[in-house]
This record gives C-alpha cells, structure tokens and sequence, in this order.
C-alpha cells in the first residue's frame, strides 16, 4: 500500500491532468490510498464538488479523505497529508504535475527498499547527462542506480516538493515538526532542529537513467497567468495564495 498525499487548489482541470496522468504511467492498479487537502483558491466553479468527482472518477475504487479549509495554507496542507501517512510508502504529490512518460514503480519500491537509508526518490523535471542530473544550478552525479544528491548538498536540496516516493518511517518522523506558519519545504533546509537532524540521518536521490529527457512537467504557472491568482510574498517562501488587484 501506497499513501499518495495530495495539495491541492480548486482547479479540476490541472488535477485530472496530474491524476490520469499518474494512474497511465505511474500507479496503475497498484494498492494506494489518498489523502487529498483543497484549500479555497481558484474560480467558483471549482468547488469542492467538483475537486472530489475528479478524484474518485479518475480513482473510482480507492479510499479518499477530503479535507477543505476555509483559509488557505500551504504548510498546513502540507502537514494534514504528511500527518495521516501510515503505510510503508508515501507519494507526495501536489496537484500541478503531468507524468510525461511511464515510470516503473515497483523498481523505485525496490530501490528504496534495498537503500536502507535512502529516504526518497523524486521524479526528475530536469534532462540527464552521461553521468549527472541537474537539480537547477546543482548537480547529482549517477551512482550506476539513481542519480544520488551529494552529502554536501543533502541539506539544501535534498528534499523538494517535486513527485516524490519516500519512505513512511521518513515522513512520520518528519511530520510532527513541520511548522504550519513557515514554507515547509524551506523547513527542511533549515527548520526546527527535529527536523534538520532527521534529514542529515538520510541520503537522497533521483530516479531517472542517463541521457534522459524530463520525466516530470509544471502545470501550474499557465493557470496562475490565465486566474490572476499569484503566490503571497516570496515565491521562495510561499505560504499563501493571493488575487492579483484584490
């Protein structure tokens, strides 16, 4: 059994992208159950409703726990769904990802399960050289199975919020920690001293082989351009969604 975790905003369209797309190529008729958090941001006619019948259309015989906030949150999502993992896997997903091509899911089960202290394995957005993955300005190098962030980077770029399988044992000693009025993802490059300590025990990686194209696609900045919705603040640091001219 696999636990998908999902933020989500009230935008059915990116969502049944993101869902069909990972049932195609990822999930499949694999076990997994969802937990699903909505906040309050996107057009009306994007309600709850709505959100809810693309996921059990798309899904139609997995168990599905809603949540939906009157206020949004971004690390309070993140937490909800981190907090109700219970199964040997997690797989976190936020709702604007498109899965562009088939990725085999029980060699990432394996891969995770013979590396006892590899924490995850994230899906790559970025091509693959011969011998390394870009992650923005940094590199992993290929370890002959993954392509494997560097002790040294763990820290800073170890963790992100891109399509991720982790390990439940990593996101139940995580999860109590996570600070609900901070970005979450910045918690684990320098978040409370529980949670730092927790991603210095783990290694990190992704999933991908050499001389690949991206296996992952953004969905969302069209849809932010098209809404008028923007994120609050730093984007660096976002923990709330905003109506432009509002």
């Amino acid at each position: 059994m696999i636990d998908i975790v999902i933020t989500a905003c009230r935008r059915h369209e990116i969502l049944e992208q993101t869902l069909t797309s990972f049932k195609k190529n990822l999930f499949k008729d694999y076990p997994i159950r969802m937990f699903v958090n909505v906040d309050p941001v996107g057009p009306d006619k994007d309600h709850l409703e709505c959100i809810m019948d693309v996921c059990h259309i798309v899904f139609p015989q997995i168990e599905i726990l809603f949540k939906a906030p009157d206020t949004p949150n971004f690390s309070a999502a993140f937490k909800w769904t981190w907090d109700n993992v219970i199964s040997e896997f997690a797989f976190h997903l936020e709702d604007d990802w498109k899965l562009l091509h088939e990725v085999n899911l029980q060699d990432m089960i394996d891969m995770l399960t013979r590396h006892e202290n590899l924490a995850l394995l994230r899906l790559p957005q970025f091509k693959s050289t011969e011998n390394q993955m870009k992650n923005w300005d940094k590199f992993f190098p290929w370890n002959g199975e993954y392509f494997e962030c560097p002790e040294e980077l763990k820290m800073s770029i170890g963790f992100c919020g891109h399509p991720s399988l982790i390990k439940g044992e990593f996101v139940r000693n995580i999860a109590p920690y996570i600070d609900i009025t901070r970005n979450p993802e910045k918690q684990f490059h320098h978040g409370p001293k529980e949670i730092m300590g927790e991603v210095a025990k783990w290694s990190y990686g992704v999933y991908g082989k050499p001389n690949s194209p991206p296996t992952i696609q953004d969905l969302g900045r069209k849809w932010l351009l098209a809404t008028g919705w923007q994120k609050k603040g730093s984007k660096a640091f976002f923990m709330e969604w905003e109506k432009k001219g509002v």
